[in-house]
């Protein structure tokens, strides 16, 4: 006996929902391993300015060098084309971009405001991916915001030490957690 066409109708949703999920979790999956190396990234750049405050601005520089020729040999690696390592550059040099950008147009500000906007753009930019397309980025943003800014305004004079635990455990954890999935 053939299906109705409610019965086909639904057999199409149901491979549309995990033909999405598949994607979801091939997406989580190449995520986690950008989130573990920039949450190292920021675990040694703020850990580093911690103990090195005078000298932000060098390592900062060659902190996000280093991650960023990291990631994009890791999008190299991941086999995706060369779309995906022209879609990671473009995002990075966007992030990179707005936070020049707003020291820029509101300098001067300490250092531990300027230490505050990529976590915080992030957390937006995590946010904003989590509600459109996958909902554990909503989680990572979320936490990576609360984490950050609470320490900014609650835990100022251990700044730099919990900046490095909170920005960069949050994304090494969010990484291993999405690679779990």
């Amino acid at each position: 006996m053939l299906p109705t066409a409610e019965e086909a109708a639904q057999a199409l949703r149901d491979i549309d929902l995990i033909k999405h999920r598949a994607a979801g979790f091939q997406d989580y999956r190449a995520e986690s391993g950008q989130l573990i190396l920039w949450g190292l990234a920021y675990l040694a750049g703020f850990s580093l300015s911690a103990c090195f405050p005078r000298y932000l601005l060098g390592i900062w520089t060659a902190v996000v060098l280093a991650a960023l020729a990291i990631g994009t040999w890791l999008a190299v690696r991941s086999g995706a084309g060369a779309g995906i390592v022209r879609r990671y550059l473009a995002v990075i040099t966007t992030i990179l971009s707005f936070i020049i950008a707003v020291h820029w147009v509101f300098w001067p500000i300490s250092p531990e405001q300027g230490a505050m906007l990529a976590p915080l753009f992030l957390s937006a930019l995590y946010v904003l991916r989590g509600i459109q397309l996958r909902p554990r980025y909503t989680v990572i943003g979320a936490a990576l915001g609360i984490l950050s800014l609470g320490g900014y305004l609650f835990l100022l004079p251990v700044f730099w030490p919990w900046m490095a635990m909170a920005c960069g455990g949050t994304l090494i954890l969010s990484g291993l957690w999405l690679r779990s999935h």
